[in-house]
């Protein structure tokens, strides 16, 4: 194929190759230089010798990012709320925790702030109704849990 006539992306592909077989090669190299520095001369060398094994990543280590982020719904509106709360509610000992089919669910650190807010929140929901991307004052309610502080 005429060089005139690739992609971006099939220019770039080429480039990753090679910068990813250079840190290998580097890696191996090193592993080589290490497993030569532990030999003793005379005795045979594993075929799986300790100092040239490669980590090789643990299912457990990647498979709740990848479940986390399978099962979390992105929410425009959630994160303009998260955006906009210090600046909204400086004083509120509140912070927004979840949002979900019209509920946002604002996180508090004790029983005792739910009772004391509960009365703030036609207020606050005024506020969050005047954001972009909002939706309409029937399909959202605003509810106070309590969750440890972060």
């Amino acid at each position: 194929m005429n060089s005139s006539t690739q992609s971006p992306e099939e220019d770039v592909a080429p480039l990753l190759d090679r910068t990813l077989e250079r840190k290998r090669l580097s890696r191996d190299g090193a592993l080589r230089r290490r497993l030569a520095d532990h030999l003793i001369p005379g005795l045979p060398v594993d075929g799986d010798a300790r100092e040239v094994r490669i980590p090789e990543a643990r299912v457990g280590s990647f498979v709740d990012a990848i479940v986390s982020e399978m099962v979390t719904v992105k929410e425009p509106f959630f994160d303009t709320i998260c955006a906009n709360w210090s600046k909204m509610c400086p004083d509120f000992p509140g912070r927004p925790g979840r949002y979900r089919d019209g509920h946002l669910f604002i996180y508090v650190s004790n029983s005792g702030l739910v009772f004391a807010l509960r009365t703030k929140l036609p207020k606050i929901k005024k506020l969050l109704l005047a954001l972009p991307g909002a939706p309409k004052a029937n399909r959202l309610t605003l509810h106070l849990e309590v969750h440890g502080t972060r």
